[in-house]
C-alpha cells in the first residue's frame, strides 16, 4: 500500500466522518512534510519517511498519550534531529504527553522533559535530563563516568 493507502485505512478505523478523514490526512501530509512522496508504496520509504508515517498514522485519532518505543533505533543524525524536532513540536503545539522508551540516552534526552532511568523494574532516577546526567545512581546504573550530554 502507498503511503497515502495506509492513513486511509487506519483513518476509516479512527474517524467516522468521512469530512473529517480526509481533513485530518491532508494536515498530517502538510505537518510531516509528505505530500509528495503519498503514492509512494510504503515498503520503499526511507527509515526518516517510514517514521513520519507512523507517527502520522497514531496521530490521526488525536490522542492525549503517544508511546515511542526505540524510535531512534537505526536512524541516521539528520533524522534523528528531525525526528526529535517533531516530537518537541508535537509536545507544545498538539499539547499531547509523549512517553519515549528508548536506550538511544543522548538522542532522547534531547527531546524530553522528564527523564527517568529503570532498571530490574524500579525507578533509579527521575528528572530533568540536565540533573539526570549527575545524578550518582543514574550514573552507576546506566550513564557511567565518561556520558557527557549538553
Amino acid at each position: 500500500m502507498t503511503l497515502l493507502d495506509n492513513l486511509k485505512a487506519i483513518s476509516e478505523i479512527v474517524i467516522e466522518d468521512k469530512n473529517l478523514r480526509q481533513e485530518r490526512i491532508d494536515y498530517l501530509l502538510s505537518k510531516f512534510e509528505l505530500e509528495n512522496i503519498k503514492n509512494i508504496k510504503a515498503k520503499f520509504l526511507s527509515g526518516g519517511q517510514k517514521k513520519k508515517l507512523v507517527i502520522s498514522l497514531s496521530l490521526l485519532s488525536n490522542p492525549k498519550v503517544l508511546l515511542l518505543d526505540e524510535c531512534f533505533a537505526a536512524l541516521d543524525v539528520l533524522t534523528i534531529k528531525m525526528l526529535q524536532e517533531i516530537i518537541v513540536n508535537l509536545q507544545q503545539e498538539s499539547q499531547i504527553t509523549i512517553c519515549i522508551c528508548d536506550h538511544q540516552a543522548r538522542d532522547l534526552l534531547a527531546c524530553v522533559d522528564i527523564a527517568m532511568i529503570l532498571s530490574n523494574c524500579k525507578i533509579i532516577a527521575k528528572d530533568t535530563p540536565s540533573n539526570l546526567v549527575k545524578d550518582i545512581n543514574a550514573k552507576n546504573a546506566y550513564f557511567g563516568n565518561s556520558f557527557r550530554f549538553n
